[in-house]
C-alpha cells in the first residue's frame, strides 16, 4: 500500500480534498485527516484519524507479540527440557509458554505503543500542532488509485502541498 502525505491551511480545502477523491473513486476509508482541532473535522463530516492511526499501538504491539513468542518458545523449550517440578512437561508446555508469550508482549507492546505518538506521521505533527494545519493522508492500494490521486491533487488541489509518500505503508513497520 502507497501512502501519500499532504499538508493544507483551510478547511475547505479539506473538504474539497475528500469531495474531489471521492468521486474519483478514493473511498472515505483510504482518507484520513489530521487536525489541531479535531472537533472542527468531526463537525465538518470528515474522516478523521483514529487512534490507531495517532499511536504507535499496532507498531510496538506487533514488536510486543514477536518478542513474547521468542522468549516464550524459549521459556517453554526451557521447562520441557529441566522439568523443574518433577513432572514430564512436554511439547504442550512450550506451546503454552509461546501463546502466553504472545499475548503478554503484544499487551506490552501495545501499552507502550498507546503512549507515543506514530512514528510515520512524527515529521508532520509540528506544522499541524504549531500552524495550525492540517495532514490528510491517502492510502493506495494500486496503480489506478495512485494515478486518480496525483491527478486530482496536482490538477485541483494545488493549495495542497505534498509531504511526503511511503511507497510500502504499514501500521505494523
Amino acid at each position: 500500500m502507497k501512502r501519500y502525505y499532504y499538508m493544507t491551511r483551510s478547511l475547505a480545502s479539506v473538504l474539497g480534498i475528500s469531495r474531489d477523491l471521492g468521486a474519483e473513486g478514493i473511498g472515505e476509508n483510504r482518507i484520513h485527516v489530521l487536525g489541531k482541532n479535531m472537533g472542527v473535522l468531526e463537525r465538518a463530516k470528515v474522516h478523521t484519524t483514529t487512534l490507531w492511526e495517532e499511536t504507535d499501538i499496532l507498531h510496538f504491539g506487533f514488536l510486543g507479540a514477536m518478542y513474547g513468542m521468542i522468549f516464550g518458545l524459549f521459556g517453554g523449550f526451557v521447562l520441557a527440557a529441566t522439568d523443574p517440578w518433577g513432572v514430564d512437561l512436554g511439547s504442550g508446555t512450550a506451546i503454552a509458554a509461546t501463546a502466553f508469550g504472545i499475548c503478554f508482549g503484544a499487551w506490552l507492546g501495545g501499552i507502550r505503543g498507546i503512549s507515543t505518538r506514530n512514528h510515520h506521521i512524527e515529521p508532520y505533527l509540528a506544522n499541524v500542532e504549531q500552524e495550525g494545519g492540517y495532514l490528510v493522508m491517502v492510502d493506495a492500494d494500486d496503480e489506478r488509485q495512485i494515478r486518480s490521486i496525483e491527478k486530482v491533487m496536482k490538477i485541483r488541489h494545488k493549495e495542497a502541498r505534498e509531504a511526503g509518500q511511503e511507497d510500502h505503508y504499514s501500521p505494523f513497520f
